[in-house]
């Protein structure tokens, strides 16, 4: 080939290793791509377990192996046959988790507190629910709050035990949990193998694996969107940032009461998760609101907004936070108004109603 040539070859094969090479300005240690409804799990460095996930890959040609088929032996998820435990759809997340967005939230700056609260004085800090306590850092107004399987979030119950959302099964084989810290790629925190997950019997989940735009779908929902993941070995609670919440048991929920969740989940369509916790301020709404998304069920749902002047919501990634009110675990995240094309501020965000499976926990977890 001539040297002119050549050199032709050499530049177009720069630019799209250019345009391919997409640099991740966090830190994570486990980044999740949402972009395109790329489920790919990108390593980062091992958690110090040791525990970390491969590459996998939604090629049916590719050799790296499935992420449910990467579970610890002794893990299993309870109500599937052993033959079902290593097997899962790959599923474009464009449809699922929380949401997949075309236009970017506005979130407030992960590295400080939210502009929907204000500091307050000591002897006021006493006094407000400790999720809203800004003079203290994300993970220690959240310290319940934990990293899921690196890609969603969940909620500490009892010291063995983790709540989080059944959906995320489509995303993450749950191997592990990340807690203690407020930065999952610092290796500042605390993390535990998963020995079992529980998936709550009456489970379902919308039709994540269709494309929502053919099919003009707005929002793809769960019903009864829990899962408890029982881990090997219990956490060590300090109080200030390893600590249980807990559930909450009235299934009625007065409107307009303040409340909030901290996760990891991505700020815009095409990101990664975010390695830094963050956290957002919502209000419970009223049925009567909710009622406007055709799937919302009050019966194992409730219904969050964000307000003035961030409008907070979720996004994917997000799934399986735990929505905190009056300092007791209210719902986990399941789905969001408009998730089958946007994350968007504003928009309505559903939680699973945690009274309405007090018995269940109970029943497996003893808590």
């Amino acid at each position: 080939m001539p040297a002119k040539e050549q050199l032709t070859v050499l530049a177009l094969v720069a630019i799209v290793a250019c345009v391919f090479a997409r640099p991740d300005s966090s830190n994570g240690a486990i980044k999740t791509n949402f972009a395109n409804g790329d489920t790919s799990t990108i390593i980062k460095h091992d958690i110090d377990t040791g525990i970390s996930e491969d590459q996998s890959d939604t090629s049916k040609t590719s050799k790296t192996r499935n992420i449910v088929s990467e579970l610890a032996p002794e893990a299993n998820v309870v109500g599937q046959s052993n033959a079902d435990q290593h097997k899962l759809v790959q599923v474009p997340l464009e449809n699922g988790n929380l949401g997949v967005s075309s236009s970017h939230i506005v979130f407030p700056d992960s590295s400080s507190d939210s502009a929907n609260t204000i500091p307050f004085s000591e002897e006021e800090s006493k006094q407000i629910p400790l999720f809203r306590n800004v003079s203290k850092t994300v993970n220690q107004r959240f310290p319940h709050a934990v990293l899921f399987g690196g890609t969603c979030g969940g909620s500490i119950i009892s010291p063995k035990w983790v709540l989080t959302a059944g959906h995320c099964t489509l995303f993450t084989g749950g191997r592990y949990v990340l807690a203690g810290t407020g930065n999952s790629g610092d290796n500042t925190g605390v993390s535990r193998r998963v020995k079992k997950l529980h998936l709550h019997p009456l489970f379902t989940v919308g039709p994540y694996w269709v494309d929502a735009q053919n099919f003009d779908l707005k929002q793809v929902a769960a019903r009864w969107d829990f899962m408890l993941a029982e881990l090997d070995q219990p956490f060590d609670f300090d109080g200030v940032t390893i600590d249980a919440i807990t559930l909450n048991e009235e299934k009625d929920v007065t409107p307009e009461t303040l409340a909030g969740y901290a996760g990891y989940g991505t700020d815009h369509h095409g990101g990664f998760m975010r390695s830094e916790m963050h956290a957002m301020d919502l209000k419970i709404k009223p049925n009567e609101v909710c009622k406007k998304l055709i799937q919302y069920n009050s019966d194992d749902m409730l219904c969050a907004r964000g307000y003035e002047p961030n409008f907070d919501a979720a996004c994917n990634g997000d799934s399986g936070s735990g929505l905190v009110a009056n300092n007791k675990l209210m719902g986990v995240a399941s789905w969001v108004e408009n998730d089958a094309f946007e994350c968007k501020a504003g928009n309505i965000v559903v939680f699973s109603k945690v009274a309405a499976v007090r018995d269940w926990i109970r029943q497996v977890a003893n808590v």
